[in-house]
């Protein structure tokens, strides 16, 4: 089976405090389903532009497939919440070759 890529990409931290709390919140569940962070970055220290406006925080982690990443959202839906007008965001998994 094919390791799956979830990828989020954060356009605005309006809440800065909120997305702290966030990923302190939510770094022990995606560990319980696996997730390897890959990369994370911010537009102020080492994302660099290709094209377009780079985004004010980027994140990339693996998981063993997409049944696995769509479990670890859905377990992390309460801190999900909590972050809920704190950043404009979009987040999605793609599936590995």
């Amino acid at each position: 089976m094919a390791k799956a890529y979830v990828v989020a990409v954060y356009s605005k931290i309006i809440d800065p405090e909120k997305l702290k709390n966030y990923i302190q919140d939510s770094r022990p569940v995606m560990g319980a389903h696996g997730a390897k962070a890959l990369a994370i970055g911010s537009n102020i220290s080492n994302i660099s532009k290709l094209e377009g406006i780079p985004p004010e925080r980027a994140v990339i982690m693996e998981f063993e497939d997409v049944e696995a990443a769509q479990k670890a959202f859905q377990s992390n839906l309460v801190n999900e919440e909590k972050l809920e007008g704190g950043v404009d965001r979009v987040m999605f998994v793609v599936e590995g070759v």
